[in-house]
């Protein structure tokens, strides 16, 4: 009887942690479990192969991988210009509040979110709290953090559908009105992509399309309008080799609609509103969607390449994988090799902070296991190391400033405080 009482209290207990922690899943993630087709809570699922033990080890981006990696023992340490990606989701914007709510922002999603496994340390919070980054106030001391610990530039994301903006709000009100805006530059990178409702979603295919993108040569044209009143102006705007840099994130959207002619003659139609509005050069940048088009892109009419994470699982083909952040880190220099030499302009690399985003696919997300900052400050040295073994303009890109719901996040969070920030400061200053 005595064992039969315990199995008993013991199967109680186990649906009880279950049915606390199945209220406690966002509804997307929850729906999965109600249907048998994800991890219902964190007891049910295993520890990740690679976690820890000898996998883990044998993942774990050491010093002597980084040496293999890059293929000597001496690193080469320029000077680098840091450019961390910038993601502008972290303040009210009336058309997101259209859709959401009064007061919504992402941290909404952030706040919903819940660990799928064990040794799952996703999701990280702000240490300094929620916060508002249109606010001017907020902003300045978003400059002075970045600036400190070895930011140079924002390349900040922007939305831009048929004249249709969101987001914005965040450069606009906040940074640029910030009183310390001369600490550090930015530059914008128009987010060509359809906008879509991952507030949560099943996985990227199956969210719903809020705003879809349609590129035509006009609008094109009001893109550099916009851009040349509203941002080439401000004295602290991004430029390489003195030409103000205006970055395309999907080069393929572009041709999908208008072919590769189309996208020909939309950079240079760019290219010479600019220049007829006052600005002698632009620089044209392609952060994402190039792989069919690597050997031609100075044709295209792009003058450089580098891309906005070298991870993003979830995207591709590697929905649901839990993988080393070491061996992301290993995959990441190799990709780094293979672009520089198969693109005809100049590539600059980009670290990943991490990737994360099951706070939006739940399950169905790409997650980078075992990050930590000695991790990332090898991979920031070897970026360094790449950045110095090419002629071109050294420039090293950070996947991401404040990606909060994809796990790249720079600032500082309740799990690993500054200490990504310090291992920046390290890699890049020393």
């Amino acid at each position: 009887m005595g064992n039969e009482a315990m199995n008993r209290r013991k199967l109680l207990r186990s649906a009880m942690q279950a049915a606390a922690a199945a209220a406690l899943l966002p509804s997307g993630i929850a729906s999965e479990a109600a249907e048998g087709n994800g991890a219902a809570t964190q007891a049910d699922v295993p520890v990740p192969p690679g976690l820890m033990g000898a996998d883990a080890e044998a993942g774990y981006f050491s010093e002597q991988q980084l040496e293999a990696a890059l293929g000597t023992r001496e690193l080469k340490k320029p000077q680098v210009q840091v450019v961390a990606f910038n993601f502008p989701s972290w303040h009210p914007s009336p058309y997101m509040e259209e859709h959401f709510g009064k007061g919504w922002t992402e941290f909404d999603t952030l706040r919903n979110a819940r660990a799928l496994f064990p040794g799952h340390t996703m999701p990280h919070f702000p240490l300094w709290g929620y916060y508002n980054e249109s606010d001017p106030v907020w902003a300045a001391r978003e400059v002075e953090l970045a600036s400190t610990y070895g930011v140079d530039a924002w390349m900040i994301d922007w939305y831009w559908h048929e004249g249709t903006q969101f987001y914005h709000e965040q450069l606009e009100r906040g940074l640029l009105k910030a009183e310390n805006l001369s600490k550090l530059k930015f530059a914008v990178m128009w987010a060509n992509h359809d906008w879509k409702n991952v507030y949560p979603a099943r996985s990227p295919g199956d969210a719903a399309i809020l705003l879809p993108q349609v590129h035509t040569l006009a609008d094109f044209e009001k893109v550099a309008n916009y851009c040349a009143e509203h941002y080439f102006s401000q004295p602290n705007y991004l430029t390489i080799d003195g030409a103000h840099v205006f970055a395309l994130f999907d080069a393929g959207k572009v041709v999908e609609q208008l072919g590769e002619d189309g996208l020909k003659r939309a950079l240079n139609l760019v290219r010479e509103r600019a220049q007829r509005l006052g600005f002698g050069k632009l620089h044209l940048q392609v952060n994402n969607g190039f792989g069919p088009y690597e050997g031609r892109l100075r044709e295209l009419g792009f003058d450089s390449a580098a891309e906005y994470g070298t991870i993003a699982w979830t995207y591709g083909e590697r929905h649901g994988v839990r993988m080393q952040y070491g061996v992301a880190a290993r995959e990441a220099i190799a990709g780094w090799q293979r672009r520089r030499k198969n693109v005809n302009v100049p590539f600059y690399p980009t670290c990943s902070v991490g990737w994360d985003d099951s706070p939006r696919f739940g399950s169905y997300a790409g997650i980078a296991i075992n990050r930590t900052p000695d991790q990332f400050e090898r991979l920031m040295r070897a970026a360094r190391h790449f950045a110095g073994t090419d002629d071109h303009g050294k420039v090293v890109y950070i996947g991401a400033w404040n990606e909060w719901t994809e796990d790249g996040v720079l600032l500082p969070d309740t799990y690993w405080g500054y200490s990504y920030l310090e291992a920046l400061r390290r890699a890049v200053r020393d």
